[in-house]
Order: C-alpha cells, then structure tokens, then sequence
C-alpha cells in the first residue's frame, strides 16, 4: 500500500481555508433556494428545522364525509381520553364548556381554568372540563390541529385557485366554498357534541354542559349544529345543559345559570 507523502508546514492551513470556502458557498446555495429568484413554484414547502409546517390542502367532500360519519366522534373521544385518562374514569364529573357570539370564548377558558387547577379537581370524585379545542385550555386534540392546518375559511377567499396563508401564497388544487367551510366547522363541532354521551357512558355520571351563547346569532354554529346534538342527549338525561346569564357567569353561582333547555332563549336555526 503506498504511504502518502508527508504534509508541508502551510498545508494545514490551506485545507482549513478551502473548508471554510466551501461552507459558505453551501450556505449561500440553501438561501438562494429561497431567494427571490427560486425556481420553486409558489406554494412548494421546504422543510426547514424547528419551523411549523405549512397549510394542509384536503377536499372539502372528503372533510365532509369524514366528520359527518359518527365514528368521528369515537376518534375525538379517544384523543381526549389519551390526553385526560380520568374523562373516562367510573366516577369522573365531566364539564363541557360550549360559547358563540362576541366575549364568549375567554369565558369559556376561564371555567375550564378553574375547573381543571381548583378544588374541584382534587375532589373525590374528580371534576375535569373541556371544550372543542382540547382536552383543557392547554392540550389540543390532534384532530383540532388537523383541521387549523386546513385553513377552510382562508381557502374559501381563494381568487383563481391561488390563496394566501400567513402571507405565503399557494396554489390549492381544491377549491372551497364558503358554505362548505360554514358546514365543514359545523360538523366537527356537532362531533365535538356528541362525545358527551361517550363520557356519560364511561363515567356513569350526565356530563355538565357549560353554554355562554349570550348574543349568538341565529344559524351559527351552535345554534345549527350543537344545540340539536345537545338536545337529543338532554332529551336522554345524558347531559345537564346550563346557560350562562352573563359572561362572567361563575359555575358555582346557581344563579348566575339558567339550566335546562326549556328555560333559555336558544338562537333559532
């Protein structure tokens, strides 16, 4: 085998040099890639280390059919239970909370945070609460992710199939209405609904539904699509509904709530 012959003084040094040469020029290849002049067609993601992924381009059809299937409300519940052993625990004081209208949506936190980190969530039994995003006011079902990422009411403003997103521009190759959008919400919130009949069942107990709709407007979300999933389970004395009088109706104060669905003014379909 032939021995290479051995290195002289200044060598070291040019090597070193010729490597920092070649770093920067890799370097400035990877920010030319994203350069204005790029050949990549507009809407082509690049992954890139520790930055979130883009948009999610589904068919509304096939979202549709998705949420619309009742096993829907299984996968949901499932993605809760393995955040939340306890919603499914015998015993377990299950609170949903629910809000439409203007003000609404920071009430709902507000029960869910003291629901979750006071008393009652050392009681005996315990008490846990959550909403449409997650399993509490931190922890999001995957499913919630899922469906941010697909950004339907961004994409139903698409012109010419072009839209943007967070100021990047991306071709969708399935254009969305704005009722499918409308509709497609609406049904993963009915879903959402409907895992309460799962929790009663898991925990013997009616789950507790928590509704600030003050000010909801007639065929939104929860008027069209919660309620009616409410009512049916209300019907079945599966779930307690009660309505908050005011946003900072506290759940502890009877009489900051109308309960039961007889004795609200629910927003008409």
């Amino acid at each position: 085998m032939a021995v290479p012959p051995p290195i002289s003084g200044n060598r070291p040094v040019l090597i070193l040099l010729a490597g920092i040469l070649i770093l920067f020029a890799l370097v400035a290849a990877a920010l030319l890639v994203g350069g204005s002049n790029s050949t990549i067609p507009s809407g082509t993601c690049i992954a890139v280390p520790n930055t979130p992924p883009g948009p999610v381009f589904t068919s509304p059809e096939e979202k549709l059919r998705e949420l619309r299937d009742p096993a829907f409300t299984g996968k949901l519940y499932r993605e809760a239970v393995a955040l939340e052993p306890l919603l499914a625990t015998q015993g377990t004081q299950v609170h949903m909370g629910f809000w439409s209208g203007r003000g609404n949506h920071g009430s709902v936190l507000r029960l869910l945070d003291i629901v979750n980190e006071g008393p009652a969530a050392k009681a005996d039994p315990p008490n846990r609460a959550i909403w449409n995003e997650g399993a509490n006011a931190y922890y999001q079902y995957p499913a919630w992710d899922r469906i941010l990422a697909e950004h339907w009411f961004d994409r139903s403003m698409a012109a010419n199939g072009m839209v943007t997103i967070a100021g990047m521009t991306y071709h969708d190759p399935y254009p969305v209405s704005y009722e499918q959008a409308d509709s497609i919400w609406g049904e993963y919130s009915a879903r959402y609904a409907g895992m309460a009949e799962l929790f009663a069942s898991a925990t013997g107990r009616p789950v507790k539904v928590w509704c600030f709709v003050e000010g909801a407007k007639p065929g939104r979300v929860f008027a069209k699509y919660e309620f009616p999933e409410l009512k049916k389970l209300e019907d079945k004395g599966l779930v307690q509904l009660y309505f908050a009088r005011s946003v900072d109706a506290d759940w502890e104060r009877p009489d900051d709530w109308i309960l039961g669905s007889a004795n609200a003014t629910i927003p008409q379909r």
